[in-house]
């Protein structure tokens, strides 16, 4: 089980980084896609402060 959630962090993490994107589907990259987003907002308005 930990070893199951070490691997799906793992995965999430290359996603992340632009890696292994080839087995995602459509929803998941739009959901990549948003998180990246949201992140990037978070960084830019984190700057600006």
């Amino acid at each position: 089980r930990l070893k199951a959630r070490y691997e799906a962090l793992q995965r999430s993490q290359r996603n992340l980084l632009g890696e292994d994107l080839s087995p995602l589907n459509c929803k998941e990259l739009e959901s990549l896609e948003k998180q990246l987003d949201t992140s990037l907002k978070h960084i830019r308005s984190a700057r600006v402060s």
